[in-house]
C-alpha cells in the first residue's frame, strides 16, 4: 500500500510539472494577441522557466517528496488495533494525526512549488477564468439582472484578490497584466 501511494504522489508530480511546462494554452506561437477574448493568445502562451526560479523550487518538491517517503516508510501497521489497549490506540491514534499532518503540509508545500514553477501559467490561467466570469457578468447586466452582475463582479474581485495573495506570498514574478481584473502582476 505505502508503495504504490509514494508511487501514486511521485507520478503526480512529475505528470504536474510537466504538464505545466509543456501544455500552455495557446501553444508557443509569437506575435501580437488578436482579440480581447478568445482569440489568439501569441506572446501570452508563451513559458519561459527560468533556472533561478526553477531549483529553488524542484529542489523543495524534491525533498518534500523525501519527506513524504520517511513518513510512509515510518508508519506501523495497524492490523492489530482492535487489540491495543485503550492507551495504546490512544498513542497510535496521534501518531497518524502527526503523520497526516506532516503528509498534509508536504503536499501543500509541493502545490506551491509547482504553483511557483507555473509562474506565468497561473495568471493566464487566472485571467481565462475572469473573462468567463465577466462574459456572465456582461450578460446578466444586459438583462437586467442587477443583483446576479453585481454578485458575478464580486465574485471576480473576491478571486482576484485571493489570485494576487497567492503570487504575493509566493513571491511569483508575473507578466505585465492586460488590465482585465486578473492582471496588474509586476515584471
Amino acid at each position: 500500500m505505502k508503495k504504490y501511494l509514494i508511487s501514486t504522489v511521485s507520478v503526480f508530480v512529475i505528470l504536474t510539472v510537466t504538464l505545466s511546462l509543456y501544455a500552455q494554452p495557446g501553444g508557443a506561437g509569437g506575435g501580437e494577441r488578436s482579440g480581447a477574448r478568445g482569440g489568439g493568445m501569441g506572446m501570452r502562451g508563451m513559458y519561459f522557466l527560468r533556472p533561478q526560479t526553477a531549483d529553488p523550487a524542484i529542489a523543495s518538491i524534491e525533498a518534500q517528496l523525501k519527506k513524504l517517503k520517511e513518513v510512509m516508510a515510518a508508519q506501523p501497521e495497524m492490523s492489530g488495533f482492535r487489540d491495543m489497549s485503550e492507551e495504546e490506540r490512544t498513542k497510535a491514534m496521534e501518531g497518524m494525526q502527526k503523520r497526516s499532518e506532516t503528509i498534509a503540509a508536504a503536499m501543500k508545500t509541493i502545490e506551491n512549488q509547482i504553483k511557483i514553477l507555473k509562474g506565468n501559467q497561473l495568471q493566464v490561467e487566472h485571467e481565462a477564468e475572469i473573462e468567463e466570469l465577466q462574459a456572465i457578468a456582461d450578460s446578466a447586466t444586459k438583462e437586467k439582472a442587477t443583483g446576479t452582475a453585481k454578485l458575478i463582479q464580486d465574485l471576480i474581485a473576491k478571486r482576484t484578490e485571493a489570485f494576487q495573495s497567492t503570487v504575493e506570498k509566493l513571491g511569483i514574478r508575473l507578466r505585465r497584466g492586460r488590465g482585465q481584473g486578473g492582471g496588474g502582476g509586476r515584471q
